[in-house]
This record gives structure tokens, C-alpha cells and sequence, in this order.
């Protein structure tokens, strides 16, 4: 699964994917997200990771 959460926390988009399946970053940027400081946190059934996303 990936979230991704503005600055103040709140989910701005959710995408669920299957273990087998490859993301393609742009179905993040064909989801016109203003520009800004975004969090992306990936779960995957190895653990979470949380990083930084600019959208300029």
C-alpha cells in the first residue's frame, strides 16, 4: 500500500497494489497534487518505509 499525507497529516491519495505489481511514480503525478512537501509511506510485507516527496 501507498499513502501519501500532506504537511499537516492528512491522506491526500491511497493507492493498494498487489505484492506483484510495479508502481509507476506517474500515477502519483497524473493525480494533480499542488505543489508542495508531501510524505510517502510504503508498506510492503518486509516492513514500512516513510520518505519525503516534492511536488514542484
Amino acid at each position: 500500500m501507498i499513502e501519501i499525507y500532506n504537511l499537516d497529516g492528512m491522506p491526500v491519495y491511497k493507492y493498494r497494489t498487489d505484492e506483484n505489481k510495479t508502481f509507476e511514480i506517474g500515477e502519483i503525478k497524473s493525480k494533480c497534487l499542488p505543489c508542495g512537501i508531501y510524505f510517502v509511506k510504503i508498506k510492503t510485507g518486509k516492513g514500512i518505509v516513510t520518505s519525503k516527496l516534492l511536488v514542484n
